[in-house]
């Protein structure tokens, strides 16, 4: 009888950890997406909600595993930053933000987002697995764009008490942050997905060009919520009809919103052209092509 209700307390204990933490997740989410200012009016709580309620939360309870340190030289945009270590840029994988170059609305918004998590601080990179997707583990490889620019995922402790415990305040790079007990407040219980977090703010569409990343569903349903609650670059989104391919990554602009006519050189050599509202491009994880669209 002991052993058996011994047993009970223990599943017992396990569902209230559960709760816990989940609560404390949740709470975290919900103030992290309360704290940004990018809602302009529209229903924040509902958006909050929304998210959490989805399960798609930037926030995670700890590290994905094979993360490495790195210290943030300088944020340039959005979606790229420059790490200390031989200047080297980091891209943003999975995502696109509005350019600061171009002037873009919303580009200066996504800047400060990146830059209040990142400039001259520590974050910790992880890349996609070399084979079958997954992403974020031991596998992963380093990769580049065509313009030599590391492609990764960017992650950043939550909370003013939530510091990590270097070892002695040494040169870490490439090393997961010590960990210790659980009572420990030295510890981080929670991090933010920076490349997740700008999406889910509405600061950044979803882009993938080529192999998709393997949080590209999740990217997905945050842009759609960020969408329909008109979060950021979406609160002025009034949706229109695009000009898409069988096979493409992108949408192409539609001159009278009747007819496939348009001379973008991307479609120089396509067929079968249709056309689609720009809300349904953006759920098929489609995005703006740049050609058309600036």
């Amino acid at each position: 009888m002991g052993g058996c209700l011994s047993s009970i307390d223990n599943v017992v204990n396990d569902i209230v950890d559960h709760q816990s933490s989940f609560h404390k997740e949740s709470k975290l989410a919900k103030d992290h997406l309360k704290d940004n200012k990018y809602g302009h009016g529209h229903n924040n709580t509902s958006h909050i909600n929304s998210v959490l309620q989805s399960g798609l939360s930037p926030i995670y309870p700890s590290l994905p595993t094979g993360a490495k340190k790195h210290r943030v030289r300088n944020v340039y945009d959005g979606d790229t930053l420059t790490l200390i270590e031989n200047d080297m840029r980091v891209r943003l994988v999975g995502i696109d933000t509005p350019e600061v170059k171009d002037k873009q609305a919303f580009a200066q918004e996504a800047k400060e987002y990146t830059k209040k998590y990142c400039h001259g601080k520590d974050v910790w990179l992880t890349f996609e697995a070399e084979q079958g997707g997954g992403g974020n583990n031991s596998n992963s490889k380093e990769s580049t764009d065509h313009y030599g620019r590391l492609l990764a995922f960017v992650w950043v402790p939550l909370g003013d008490n939530n510091k990590v415990n270097n070892g002695g305040g040494g040169n870490n790079r490439g090393k997961s942050p010590t960990r210790t007990n659980n009572n420990s407040s030295s510890e981080p219980s929670q991090w933010l997905c920076i490349n997740e977090g700008l999406v889910a703010s509405g600061l950044a569409h979803v882009y993938a060009v080529g192999k998709k990343v393997h949080n590209h569903d999740k990217l997905l349903g945050l842009q759609r919520i960020a969408r329909l609650h008109k979060c950021g670059q979406w609160s002025t989104f009034v949706d229109y009809k695009v000009i898409v391919t069988p096979n493409g990554n992108a949408f192409h602009k539609c001159k009278n919103q009747k007819t496939t006519i348009n001379e973008c050189k991307h479609l120089s050599r396509s067929k079968n052209l249709n056309l689609l509202l720009a809300s349904e491009a953006y759920d098929k994880g489609l995005n703006p092509c740049r050609n058309c669209y600036g």
